[in-house]
């Protein structure tokens, strides 16, 4: 068994996509159950689903009856088809079993516009989505004319500090996230800042290393590497990890798509670019393992891996 593929067992893969997204005519590599199956074979711990349109918390519910060896989790977007800047919407999801939060992606407002980016694939599959951003005023804003977070927003994070949420920024404005960042940290709730190295975002590593200043997760994903995405160096991401410690960040799939392979395989595929590139095996380990399942709520486990200490 190659290393990566022990790496693999008992990973958690905390960003996904399932099916449909955004629409039936957007096809991906496998189906949910294919994919939990996928990544029951590969003995992973389990995975968070991710949709930019709807509460996944039924979905996980279903898969965890099917593969009850997998920790599977539901999540929510507060795009509009979701509710938007909704804390009703947020606690509905938290009572259905949803543990992620995301801020909006494809609907979050940057001036000047970095949705269209993402929307102009999509264009072909569901014409009427770029369309719609005049309905909320050109996409949704975190931040008020006075350059602060919405009243809505805080009451978003207080909603999460009772269910024990996790919150990540989707593809919001940097100072956004920034934002977010500190006030997670003065409310006691988790935060996670997303893939900050996508064209969706555009971090710095010193807006990387203010966030974890503030008591954040930095999230690499390896779909942006793709030929069909980014095309992405992973050196970047080695440099990423290194500026602020492997201890503070995430690797997760971010799997969406049928040119992509399934989220399991992109996973496995992203801690091999990441032991070719010289990361430390404990190092990846606490990326896939620990750091994951402290995010949900889980319980550390150390196992017996080449270069990772056991219990």
């Amino acid at each position: 068994m190659q290393r990566e593929d022990r790496l693999l067992e008992g990973a958690i893969d905390i960003h996904a996509h399932g099916y449909p997204e955004f629409t039936l005519n957007m096809p991906p590599r496998v189906d949910n159950v294919e994919w939990a199956k996928l990544a029951s074979a590969a003995r992973m711990r389990g995975f968070v689903i991710k949709s930019h349109l709807w509460p996944t918390a039924g979905a996980a519910h279903l898969l965890r009856g099917l593969y009850p060896d997998l920790e599977i989790f539901g999540s929510i977007t507060l795009n509009p088809p979701a509710g938007g800047l909704s804390p009703f919407a947020v606690e509905v999801a938290a009572q259905t079993g949803a543990k992620v939060v995301w801020m909006p992606t494809w609907s979050a407002r940057h001036d000047p516009p970095k949705h269209s980016i993402y929307l102009t694939r999509m264009q072909g599959w569901l014409k009427t989505l770029d369309a719609s951003l005049t309905e909320f005023g050109g996409g949704v804003r975190l931040l008020g004319e006075d350059g602060k977070l919405l009243p809505v927003v805080l009451q978003i994070l207080d909603v999460c500090k009772t269910y024990d949420l996790v919150v990540a920024s989707g593809h919001v404005p940097v100072q956004a996230s920034l934002l977010l960042s500190q006030e997670t940290k003065k409310r006691g709730v988790k935060f996670v800042f997303t893939h900050p190295l996508s064209g969706s975002v555009g971090a710095s590593l010193e807006d990387q290393a203010a966030v974890v200043a503030n008591g954040g997760v930095i999230e690499h994903v390896f779909i942006g590497c793709m030929p069909m995405h980014q095309r992405a160096d992973p050196k970047k991401i080695v440099e990423s990890i290194r500026a602020v410690g492997p201890e503070n960040c995430v690797m997760a799939s971010d799997a969406i798509e049928a040119w992509n392979p399934p989220a399991p395989e992109v996973l496995r595929m992203f801690i091999a670019s990441m032991l070719a590139l010289g990361l430390k095996e404990d190092e990846i380990f606490q990326m896939t393992h620990d750091t994951p399942a402290r995010l949900l709520g889980l319980a550390v486990k150390r196992q017996a891996v080449a270069g990772v200490p056991g219990e």
